[in-house]
């Protein structure tokens, strides 16, 4: 399942922490349309380039997308370093 919701805060002593929440899921109604409308000329492109060995990365480019999105659902990634703090959630 890919990400549906991005989260981030920064959190510092004596301060309001900064707290980011994107709902990617009104990005990903954009962006996956415009994914199928360029899949004819990314073909195209194969075709052209069937000698080449650029083939191959044309071939495999939506199946390297789509399973390196589906593998950010669920990431959790906190860094911190003395009094800061740094989070990032895909959920």
């Amino acid at each position: 399942m890919i990400p549906l919701i991005f989260k981030m805060r920064i959190e510092r002593t004596n301060e309001k922490p900064f707290r980011l929440f994107i709902p990617l899921f009104l990005v990903w109604l954009v962006i996956i349309p415009l994914l199928i409308v360029l899949s004819p000329f990314i073909l195209l492109c194969a075709l052209i380039l069937r000698k080449s060995e650029l083939r191959k990365l044309f071939l495999y480019f939506y199946q390297i997308l789509f399973s390196s999105l589906i593998a950010l659902s669920g990431l959790s990634v906190a860094f911190e370093k003395g009094e800061k703090k740094f989070l990032l959630k895909f959920i």
